[in-house]
């Protein structure tokens, strides 16, 4: 006995007393198959069992069974058309006389005719004879009989029965999509009462052909992969999406506008596709039912169109509009606002400042993201600089910013990054604010009494004590030289301590805010470690938050090599010495012209330093030569990038796509708001959630409504809770956002979707 390990399976062959060799085949050490190998209908079953049975491959199968992975594939057909038996038959039948040219063919038939009473064998010698040439008795059976078969009913065989089981295969593929639309909207009725009112309406008046196609499309009704996603579009109506788009200017003569950019980036965000290139793998046509337009725009279109956008440095506009949008639709709660920085590590080959990076714990290139969020981790408003500038300057930035939005006074909760004496002076003139304590004396702490502590609460499952009072800090000396000031400042602020209970550990709070009692001063700080942090894991897990636009480092690595640039810049000189040279021989010929009608001892010099000249130039286009061909003729892209200062307009594209991505973040914190009231287990609402916006299914244009048509769901409490989220969003009322000028209405199937075979 001998054992092989094939593609995860375990083969043990064995040879008996009698000399037949067997196959035993386990799987996760459990027998599955045992057939002798000089068995050929073993070992067909075999296949078919190991394809059908034990979910391997076609190739897998056959390496274990001793058959081509294509005559695997035929016995699976066979089985399936004709079952079990139709494998231990042998249909091939007899071949043709194909080795036989005609005149052959043609004299054995003669000899046929003039002598009936031959036997094959006869007919063979003599015409073995007759022609020179070697004719098998087989050959004569098969003349004999061809001309016979020709005149009968021609049988069907088996191969003849496969082809049309795939041709019909085919065609119930292509009438599925069909068949499964019209089930639902023939026999729901509440569906089609439905659709019924929606077809009064006037359908869409399409202004392109691009749109016009989409329509059509849509009026015949197709398969969308991810129409649960259009369920978002009801937070791109509610912050004016076609507003904020409109903030970059109108580009004559393109196919694809700001808002179609916009449109592409949300949806494809949301579906989590990592980046700009790898919109390549999606289908264009497909999701072009997303912007209204028969498809979306090529990743080099998008990469264009971004260029473009940059270059009007408007991102902080649409940021501000944005931030003022989620306020007045009371989306963010201006309780409190957290502020937090990210580091955004770079990874292209142009030149910018670095930044300590806490997650690999080393300084390296990157940009530094600050954002604004409130206590239930909700972005506001968000800014990227680069990491010369400081936290607290960007602090009192965000204040400005708030405070530009109708905001007069906020409060605000940052880390220890912030802690500054002056700086706190600064702020309080603006705005209030919560953060860690630094440089405290911990004995002092430790000794406070615990009468002082007049209040506690639970959070997280741990329970804290609260005290709090007066305290006058100062600067040191060193931080007001450091700074330029000759004076140290000095402020009254309020210490808010937190002990928790289960370790004795107390902690240090400052703030300037002598209005809010001193557990939610530290309920906010403590806060801070929750849906504030939160925000930023869930953008990197759900997002990718690190991806920068302004560059596509794999593309540069991968692309083939561009002309040397500096060949041609070589070559230009080349061509401008040549010039200058012919400038000079026309210069000797005039100047020998003058010499010849009259004597001048300045046309002399001239003359005897013109040749000088001529030679020089001609030795620096020979060493120029010569340095050409030490240069190569190809170069890589990214040999010509490396050193480059990083422009602001790179930076400009960052900002746009975060801005997509919050407005993403956004759109499913929106939605969920509204799902929570039809799914209450928290514990999964928001996978439940993903679940659905994420779903395949069917739209179809009725009148000046798309219908949006999701797959049944298998789970019960998940599809009701499903069918009570189209419910109220179809209460709410839903726009289409693309170029179409239609409604959406969305509904469940009430009918399984099997899929097609």
């Amino acid at each position: 006995m001998k054992s092989e390990r094939i593609d995860g399976f375990r083969i043990f062959v064995e040879t008996d007393y009698r000399g037949q060799t067997k196959k035993m085949v386990f799987v996760d050490h459990v027998p599955v198959l045992q057939f002798r190998v000089e068995n050929v209908n073993e070992r067909k079953l075999a296949a078919v069992d190991m394809y059908e049975r034990c979910n391997c491959s076609l190739e897998t199968a056959g390496k274990i069974c001793g058959f081509h992975r294509n005559t695997v594939s035929k016995f699976v057909r066979i089985k399936q058309v004709f079952g079990v038996e139709a494998l231990f038959v042998e249909n091939r039948g007899s071949k043709a006389p194909y080795k036989y040219v005609e005149e052959i063919q043609l004299h054995v038939e003669s000899l046929q005719t003039k002598h009936p009473e031959w036997t094959d064998q006869m007919i063979a010698d003599r015409a073995t004879r007759d022609l020179e040439i070697n004719v098998s008795r087989c050959a004569v059976a098969r003349i004999r009989t061809s001309d016979i078969q020709s005149k009968k009913e021609r049988l069907i065989k088996n191969q003849d029965l496969i082809d049309l089981h795939k041709a019909a295969d085919k065609i119930e593929r292509e009438l599925y999509d069909g068949k499964q639309l019209q089930l639902n909207f023939q026999w729901d009725e509440e569906l089609k009462k439905k659709c019924d009112e929606f077809i009064t309406e006037a359908a869409p008046e399409p202004k392109k052909e691009t749109e016009k196609q989409l329509v059509e499309r849509l009026q015949e009704g197709e398969r969308f992969s991810v129409a649960g996603n259009l369920m978002l579009q009801m937070f791109l109506n509610e912050i004016k999406i076609q507003e904020l788009a409109s903030m970059y200017p109108f580009i004559p003569g393109s196919t694809y506008q700001s808002i179609d950019l916009f449109l592409t980036l949300f949806h494809s965000i949301n579906l989590q596709i990592p980046s700009i290139e790898a919109l390549k793998l999606v289908n264009a046509s497909e999701y072009g039912v997303f912007l209204g337009i028969n498809r979306i725009p090529e990743k080099e279109t998008i990469r264009n169109h971004l260029e473009l956008m940059a270059e009007q440095y408007v991102s902080s506009d649409i940021i501000d509009e944005f931030a003022r949008q989620l306020l007045h639709l009371n989306f963010i709660d201006p309780e409190v606002f957290f502020i937090d920085g990210h580091f955004l590590p770079y990874y292209g080959l142009n030149v910018i400042a670095k930044g300590y990076y806490t997650v690999r714990r080393m300084a390296m290139k990157g940009n530094e993201l600050y954002a604004v969020t409130d206590l239930q981790g909700r972005p506001l408003f968000f800014i990227t600089e680069t990491n010369e500038i400081d936290f607290r300057p960007m602090i009192i930035r965000s204040v400005e910013k708030i405070i530009s939005y109708g905001i007069e006074r906020p409060l605000m909760v940052f880390d220890r990054g912030g802690y500054g004496i002056h700086f706190f002076n600064q702020l309080s003139e603006k705005a209030d604010f919560v953060t860690w304590a630094k440089y405290l004396d911990e004995t002092k702490l430790n000794n406070m009494q615990e009468s002082s502590f007049n209040a506690c609460f639970c959070l997280g499952g741990k329970k804290y004590m609260v005290a709090d009072e007066e305290k006058f800090v100062s600067e040191s000396p060193q931080t007001a030289a450091k700074d330029g000031r000759s004076e140290r400042a000095t402020a009254k602020l309020r210490l808010v301590i937190l002990e928790n209970l289960s370790s004795g550990k107390r902690i240090g709070i400052y703030t300037n805010n002598w209005d809010k009692p001193a557990y939610t001063i530290a309920l906010y700080m403590l806060q801070r470690w929750g849906d504030s942090e939160n925000f930023f894991k869930e953008m990197k897990a759900r997002f990718n938050l690190d991806y920068h636009p302004g560059y596509d480092i794999k593309e540069l690595e991968n692309q083939p090599l561009v002309d040397n640039p500096d060949l041609d810049l070589i070559r230009k000189a080349i061509r401008i010495l040549k010039k200058e040279i012919q400038e000079l021989d026309r210069e000797i010929l005039m100047t020998e012209g003058k010499l010849n009608r009259r004597k001048d001892k300045r046309l002399d010099k001239k003359l005897s330093e013109l040749p000088v000249l001529i030679e020089e130039k001609q030795e620096e286009i020979k060493n120029f030569e010569k340095r050409v061909e030490t240069l190569p003729d190809k170069v890589s892209m990214i040999d010509l990038l490396k050193g480059k200062p990083v422009s602001r307009c790179d930076l400009e594209k960052k900002r746009i796509y975060d801005t997509i991505q919050f407005m993403s973040f956004l759109a499913r914190e929106r939605l969920l708001e509204i799902f929570k009231q039809c799914y209450e287990d928290d514990r999964d609402v928001k996978k439940v959630l993903d679940m659905i916006t994420s779903r395949s299914g069917y739209v179809k244009l009725v009148g000046r409504t798309l219908v949006v048509l999701l797959d049944w769901i298998e789970n019960e409490k998940h599809r009701l809770a499903a069918e009570q989220l189209c419910h109220k969003l179809n209460r709410i009322g839903v726009l289409f956002a693309g170029r179409l000028n239609v409604d959406l209405f969305f509904r469940i199937s009430k009918f399984p979707h099997h899929g097609k075979r």
